[in-house]
């Protein structure tokens, strides 16, 4: 791996606007334009002359995208051939000495995302390889494990064209498991963390479909993959003996029926959604699988009988296995997500049920509840049993349980009580404590039990205390995980004190990352480490009880992410080594100037934003634009101070990214504008237009202060819902020249059941439905509009019928507007030819209608006078 930093430090500027006149250069006044519009209310000051009102009579000629392939400028095509991979050592063993060092690709081929795929019940199936779509088409292609002791990185190299995925440490830190998807199948192979060397580790087709997933991807604990105490392996296979897949009859059996509930649910429009008995035949036989024990050289020893298993859980001890599978009936009506499910336990010599330990009926909304009492059934770190929580018959107690064999839970031990809401439990590795954070009315705390003791009370060590304000926040228990996933919170030798991690949030949106000791006995705290103020710096892993020495990641807005080792000495720290030695994949780019900037919103919220400026820019220029947005709702303009807080980060590095809002545009001469959009109120949506307007006419008028953005050549693009926000500007706004809209929701009575953050059914709320919707103010549309959809988008409400009705309203209407249908493609384009086709069109698209509308002829000083 490599490593750099990239060399020029960006600018900042803080803007405080109200809208007098003196902060604006002369403008032609369009009121008459805005009063027409609706949503769109008069602001004091003068209004911007801006969007596609002519100048000086000039109108661009209509833009005619050729036919076929197209490919972006050489030095864009350059950029998707480098490799973004860098070392983050954030995965270690559980002996702490090494790390997984996943090697990632965003990006896939036509070719892959071609192959035959089912969707059932929001479930992406490549049949013949009985696993999930994203694992045959991107992700883990390679990996490389860092020696601590050594200094070293070690690659492990995976067969051409493969993936990986559910990664998982040996105990003693020596060995690698993992799935290899290959281009016939998945396998399960394992890797030499001393010499790199890998291989499969007996035969057995894997089945990589409901168990595997997101999870294990190199962040976090696999759910089908686990170790046993004599170093054999636990996954999950394709039962032997499933026979050929269920066939669809040439003349349907029955009709489909589709009968409505008992009681009103609200559930949300899904784009693949079970739609007969086939696709629930096809649904159960690739997800049916078998538990399967593996040892190199020896055949897989089946265990227990097929079923959809969501996960399994191997006890400490190695005796039994904890497992989720999913049952019939299947819903027609939701994701598999919601499908009916047991929680069970398993022998693992024979495979014997033993015991049922909740069973959960289909959830049929989103605010559909559980009924049982018992939940968050796991393995205590310790080996002693199974640890859940019971709610006391009352509702006002709740209880720690210890499960044991055979897992009758009446016979469940009582371990502790608390008379609060239970909301996690962390055991320590001996079982000896539990560190619980309890809630009441609105307000969180920590609680410790010693469990050594008989009947043990709640010992607070945090008092109760609200959430809300990020700057107070007192961190969460410090964990650390054993090879199978079990997480436990890290004591110090004595056992006298638990640590908290915490993000260290501040107001001016540099945080401070910090790690405080807690005493068990009385609750003091005392800092151990805590970021500092010009850089981002976090713990990663700590290396000892004592954290005397931590793995800590730094980087800031000049600095390119490192892993470092820290030290403690008395009561500071330093860092005594850089460990990684990472390079900047994209140092043209990321050196780029980026001034983070606010304004003032007509209603008085305080906004963030930040401008990135091309990579050739010139100080004084005034240089085009995209806006790029996504906006957020909050009930409330403290939420949406709390929320810019938690999610701003001055001293973070800037990364790269080819999908969706990217800094390729700065390549190419154009700014990047990414202000925030906040959509406040009770029912924030009933102010959704205003509020968005409002906040793009005053981010337009804050960066034309700062006086590096053209605002006479400025487009807006989004994804999803930000696709959403672009055609509603574009819509109920003269600001833009051009826009940008991607995988979007235009009709709002085509998702009736909620959206985004929307709590209402559309029967509750129709005025705002219809208001939001910009396909019902197409005709407004006079701003040329290039939108994109993936032809297999999955993504909950906004399938390709949406971008389709829209083109043909626009095309009815006689609009300029283009919709480029991707092929293969879900929520997210990967393939490198639909990707490199993307950015050809959105620059050609820009380049003629906003980098060639007319140009600001003058600038402004500080003072806002003309200079010539």
């Amino acid at each position: 791996m490599s490593s750099a930093t990239p060399p020029c430090p960006p600018s900042h500027a803080r803007s405080h606007l109200s809208h007098s006149p003196g902060q604006m250069r002369p403008a032609i006044l369009i009121w008459l334009f805005l009063a027409l519009l609706p949503g769109i209310h008069f602001l004091s000051g003068p209004v911007l002359s801006l969007g596609p009102v002519p100048l000086h009579g000039q109108v661009l000629e209509r833009f005619t995208p050729e036919e076929g392939y197209a490919l972006p400028p050489s030095e864009v095509q350059e950029f998707f051939q480098r490799d973004a991979n860098f070392a983050a050592l954030d995965h270690p063993d559980p002996t702490g000495e090494r790390f997984l060092i996943p090697l990632r690709t965003e990006l896939s081929t036509l070719e892959r995302m071609g192959e035959p795929t089912l969707r059932l019940a929001e479930m992406e199936i490549r049949p013949e390889r009985d696993r999930l779509w994203h694992l045959d088409t991107y992700g883990i292609y390679g990996f490389r494990i860092y020696s601590l002791p050594e200094r070293t990185f070690r690659d492990v190299a995976l067969p051409e064209e493969a993936f990986a995925s559910d990664f998982m440490w040996a105990p003693d830190g020596r060995q690698i498991a993992f799935l290899t998807h290959l281009r016939s199948h998945t396998q399960l192979w394992m890797a030499s963390a001393e010499t790199g060397e890998a291989g499969p580790v007996g035969e057995g087709r894997i089945m990589a479909t409901m168990a595997t997933g997101a999870g294990g991807q190199g962040s976090r604990p696999s759910n089908m993959l686990q170790w046993t105490p004599e170093a054999s392996l636990l996954t999950l296979v394709v039962p032997p003996s499933r026979d050929v897949p269920p066939q669809r009859p040439a003349v349907p059996p029955a009709p489909v029926i589709r009968r409505s509930l008992d009681e009103s649910a609200q559930i949300r429009t899904f784009p693949y959604l079970l739609e007969d008995e086939h696709d629930a035949a096809l649904f159960q036989h690739y997800t049916t699988s078998q538990i399967a024990e593996f040892e190199n050289g020896a055949e897989p020893r089946l265990i227990g009988s097929p079923a959809m298993y969501e996960s399994v859980s191997l006890s400490p001890d190695g005796n039994y296995i904890l497992a989720t599978v999913v049952e019939p009936p299947l819903s027609y009506l939701t994701s598999w997500r919601s499908f009916p499910r047991r929680v069970i336990v398993l022998d693992r010599q024979d495979g014997t049920e033993l015991a049922t330990l909740q069973e959960q009926d289909v959830r049929k909304g989103r605010d559909s509840e559980e009924d049982d009492p018992r939940r968050d059934f796991r393995w205590r770190p310790d080996g002693s049993g199974l640890h859940y929580i019971q709610k006391s018959e009352e509702g006002s107690d709740e209880h720690l349980m210890l499960l044991t064999a055979p897992f009758d839970t009446a016979g469940a031990q009582t371990v502790a009580t608390s008379h609060r809401t239970i909301q996690n439990v962390v055991y320590d590795s001996a079982g000896e404590h539990a560190l619980a954070q309890v809630a009441e009315e609105g307000r969180e705390g920590l609680v410790h039990f010693d469990l050594t003791r008989p009947d043990p009370e709640a010992r607070v060590l945090l008092e109760l205390e609200s959430q809300d304000d990020p700057t107070s926040l007192r961190g969460e228990v410090f964990t650390q995980r054993t090879g199978n996933g079990l997480e436990y919170a890290l004591l110090s030798e004595d056992g006298g004190q638990a640590y908290l991690q915490g993000p260290g949030f501040r107001e001016d949106f540099r945080p401070q990352p910090f790690i405080d000791a807690v005493s068990l006995e009385d609750g003091s705290t005392q800092r151990l480490f805590q970021g500092s103020t010009d850089a981002w710096e976090r713990p990663l892993v700590a290396l000892d009880a004592g954290v005397e020495r931590l793995i800590v990641s730094r980087e800031s807005k000049e600095d390119f992410p490192d892993s470092f080792l820290w030290e403690r000495n008395g009561s500071h720290g330093s860092f005594v080594e850089n460990l990684t030695q990472n390079e900047d994949p994209f140092p043209e780019l990321t050196a780029a100037q980026r001034i983070d900037y606010s304004f003032t919103r007509r209603d008085g919220l305080e906004v963030q934003a930040r401008v990135s400026l091309p990579t050739d820019y010139v100080e004084g220029e005034r240089v085009p634009a995209i806006f790029w947005t996504y906006p957020r709702e909050y009930t409330s303009p403290e939420g949406y101070e709390r929320a810019a807080i938690r999610s701003r980060n001055h001293n973070a590095f800037h990364h790269v990214t080819w999908l969706r809002w990217s800094d390729i545009w700065l390549s190419q001469g154009y700014a990047v504008v990414h202000p925030d959009v906040p959509i406040v109120g009770e029912n924030y949506n009933d102010t959704y237009i205003a509020n968005l307007s409002d906040a793009m006419y005053a981010a337009i008028r804050a960066t034309d202060e700062l006086q590096v953005v053209d605002i006479q050549r400025i487009g807006h693009g989004g994804h999803s819902y930000g696709a959403f926000a672009t055609v509603n500007l574009l819509a109920h706004t003269p600001y833009f020249q051009a826009g940008i809209a991607g995988h979007g929701a235009y009709n709002r009575s085509l998702t009736p059941a909620g959206f985004q953050a929307e709590r209402r059914m559309l029967w509750e709320a129709p005025h705002t439905y219809t208001a939001m919707s910009p396909f019902f103010y197409a005709h407004q549309i006079e701003t040329p509009l290039l939108m994109y959809h993936g032809a297999d988008d999955n993504n909950t409400g906004t399938w390709p019928m949406q971008s389709e009705r829209l083109i043909h309203a626009l095309t009815n209407l006689g609009k300029d507007a283009v919709l480029y249908m991707y092929p293969f493609e879900s929520h997210t384009p990967r393939a490198l030819e639909n990707n490199l086709d993307m950015w050809a069109r959105w620059l050609e698209w820009f380049d003629h209608y906003v980098k060639g509308a007319p140009s600001t002829a003058v600038a402004d000083d500080a003072d806002g006078n003309e200079e010539g």
